[in-house]
């Protein structure tokens, strides 16, 4: 099966019906993988599916197959990241300045800057005075 457009957001489904009536099939990707148009996965159940996006890149939440009651979702893996967590702006500024010189992507969520793991990149942070955290979970930058 050859996917070339995304069908929806599971965001916009949740507000039209009952997500426990569906029954969901999910395509794990690492965050590096989402900005990919080709991509050849296996889904929780095992289905071999083929990703050639005609245009964009996909997202967590959207939906590549809607065939009556049955999806196929798009979902982030867990994986290492760093966790800073920022008090000021001066402390953002260090923050994404060091992310940046690493040529690293980089996610902002309030009072947080997050990042894939680096360990070189953790013991800049510290030095600067920051407090990086490691910890696993999904990044979608």
């Amino acid at each position: 099966m050859i996917i070339s457009k995304v069908a929806g957001k599971l965001a916009d489904l949740e507000a039209r019906c009952d997500l426990s009536a569906l029954t969901v099939e999910r395509v794990i990707l690492s965050w590096d993988e989402l900005h990919k148009r080709i991509l050849r996965k296996t889904t929780d159940v095992g289905r071999d599916i083929g990703i050639q996006l005609e245009s964009g890149h996909l997202h967590p939440g959207d939906i590549l197959l809607r065939e009556g009651n049955h999806v196929i979702i798009v979902e982030v893996k867990e994986e290492s990241v760093l966790i800073t967590p920022v008090k000021s702006m001066r402390e953002m500024g260090l923050a994404a300045h060091a992310i940046g010189n690493m040529h690293a992507p980089i996610q902002i969520h309030d009072d947080v800057v997050i990042t894939p793991y680096n360990p070189v990149l953790q013991e800049q942070l510290r030095k600067m005075g920051l407090s990086p955290v490691k910890k696993d979970q999904a990044f979608a930058p």
